[in-house]
C-alpha cells in the first residue's frame, strides 16, 4: 500500500520511487509477469501530478526495476537487480598438502638463499653508499631528464605503446641502437640483428639457450661475473670453471 506523506522533506517523486521500489523487493508483484497501472491512473490514485509518477518510474526503469513493453504498459522486470547480488556458497574443499615441485635445474642453482631460487639478482642495498656488486650509483641517474623524454615518447605514440610488439622490443629503439653503433662503433648493424633486454642476466640465459643444450659444457673463467654460474646452471649447462693467470 503506498501512503505518500505531503508534509515531508522527502520529495513524493522519492517517495514513490521507494515504496514501489519495497514492493517488488519483497515480492508482492510476481516477477516478469505483474503489470503497473498507467502513469496517468497512479497520478489520478494518489493525487499527485503525472510528472511526478513518471520520475519515480523512470528512476525505477533505470536501476531495472520495470520494464516496458510498447502498446501493452509497463510490468515488473523477469528479474529484480537483487538477483545479480546474491550468489551461492562457493563449495569448500580441503586444500591438497604437497610439497612444492621444482625442476632440478632451478634446484642446480648455487644458491645458500632458501626459496629464493628464481632471484638471479644481487641482493637490495638499503639507504647511503652500497659496495653490492652490479648495483650502480641510481643517486646520479637524471631522472629529470628521464621523465621529460618519456613524457615525449608518450605524447607521440601513445596507446601503441601498451600493445604487443615484436619480441625483438620496440622498432624506434632497435633502429636508434643501430644507428649509434654505426656512427660511434664502426659496426654493420641491422635492427633486426638487435634484441631489447632487460638487463645482463637475461642477455646471458638468452644466448646460452640459444646456442648450447642442456648438458653441454661451457667453459668460464674464474673468477669471473658472479651471476655467470648461475644463469648457465639455469639453462642446465655443464660448467668448467677456468682459473685466470696474472694476466688475465
Amino acid at each position: 500500500m503506498i501512503r505518500l506523506n505531503r508534509t515531508a522533506t522527502e520529495p513524493l517523486h522519492e517517495q514513490l520511487y521507494r515504496q514501489i521500489r519495497d514492493e517488488l523487493k519483497s515480492g508482492r508483484f510476481g516477477e516478469g509477469s505483474s503489470r503497473l497501472p498507467s502513469s496517468r491512473a497512479l497520478a489520478t490514485d494518489r493525487g499527485i501530478s503525472r510528472s511526478t509518477v513518471r520520475l519515480a518510474l523512470s528512476k525505477l526503469h533505470a536501476e531495472g526495476y520495470l520494464r516496458s513493453k510498447p502498446g501493452s504498459g509497463t510490468f515488473v522486470a523477469n528479474l529484480l537487480p537483487e538477483s545479480f547480488l546474491t550468489a551461492d556458497q562457493p563449495k569448500t574443499y580441503q586444500p591438497i598438502q604437497r610439497p612444492a615441485r621444482i625442476s632440478e635445474r632451478v634446484q642446480a642453482i648455487p644458491d645458500a638463499r632458501v626459496g629464493n631460487q628464481f632471484d638471479l639478482g644481487a641482493t637490495g642495498a638499503g639507504p647511503g653508499v652500497s659496495l653490492v656488486a652490479s648495483i650502480p650509483a641510481v643517486d646520479e641517474f637524471p631522472i629529470a631528464a628521464w621523465e621529460r623524454l618519456r613524457a615525449q615518447v608518450l605524447a607521440k605514440k601513445g596507446v601503441n605503446l601498451l600493445r604487443y610488439s615484436s619480441n625483438r622490443g620496440d622498432v624506434d629503439l632497435r633502429k636508434a641502437i643501430a644507428a649509434y653503433l654505426c656512427d660511434f662503433r664502426a659496426a654493420r648493424c641491422h635492427p633486426d640483428q638487435i634484441v631489447i633486454v632487460a638487463g645482463m642476466q637475461q642477455a646471458m640465459l638468452i644466448s646460452a639457450m640459444a646456442v648450447l643444450n642442456p648438458g653441454e659444457a661451457a667453459w668460464i673463467e674464474d673468477p669471473c661475473y658472479q651471476q655467470t654460474q648461475r644463469v648457465l646452471s639455469l639453462a642446465g649447462v655443464k660448467i668448467f670453471p677456468k682459473a685466470l693467470d696474472t694476466q688475465g
